[in-house]
């Protein structure tokens, strides 16, 4: 949770100074959470305003986040939004 915390603070900084948010990759992030705090996550990152890639190989972590925002890739490459 704590690094989680500084890489959301360095976002935040990078796009008050740029005026631009950054692009943000977490790769599987939301394994390392329990629910509350990775609903906690889904509603601090969207407040953001970046574009922000999880990767994930239980889609149970992202239950939270609207279909809307889910794209999913299976094995052998076919993709479905």
């Amino acid at each position: 949770s704590l690094l989680i915390g500084i890489i959301l603070a360095h976002a935040r900084f990078i796009a008050r100074e740029s005026g631009v948010p950054p692009v943000i990759l977490l790769d599987e992030v939301a394994a390392h959470l329990d629910e509350h705090r990775r609903k906690h996550l889904y509603k601090k990152l969207a407040d953001l305003g970046s574009q922000i890639f999880l990767t994930g190989t239980d889609m149970m972590l992202f239950d939270h986040l609207p279909d809307a925002q889910k794209i999913t890739v299976a094995a052998g490459g076919a993709i479905s939004l």
